[in-house]
């Protein structure tokens, strides 16, 4: 998957993440943030080309269907570090 990054633990790639969400949100933060966060990076993406078309074909030509289809799937694993811990939300990312 695409946030399996080699053989990371689930602290090094969630817990400053988390502790950002946690310290910006207090306790009001909910998954719908973190989903928020990543569906904002994934349009910022497109957004770094300098025309709508050229945003649009950046996904069609640049990205493997698998690694975009693997990314969006991930979300909803990836919005329960609102909720759960670290190593909670790879353990169910590894299991699917």
């Amino acid at each position: 998957g695409w946030f399996v990054q080699a053989e990371a633990p689930p602290g090094a790639i969630f817990t400053k993440f988390r502790e950002a969400l946690i310290r910006d949100h207090k306790s009001q933060l909910g998954q719908q943030d973190v989903a928020l966060y990543f569906v904002h990076w994934l349009t910022d993406l497109a957004g770094a080309e300098p025309t709508p078309l050229a945003g649009c074909e950046k996904f069609v030509t640049k990205f493997p269907l698998p690694v975009l289809d693997s990314f969006l799937r991930s979300f909803e694993f990836v919005e329960r570090i609102a909720t759960q811990t670290e190593t909670h939300v790879m353990e169910e990312y590894l299991q699917m």
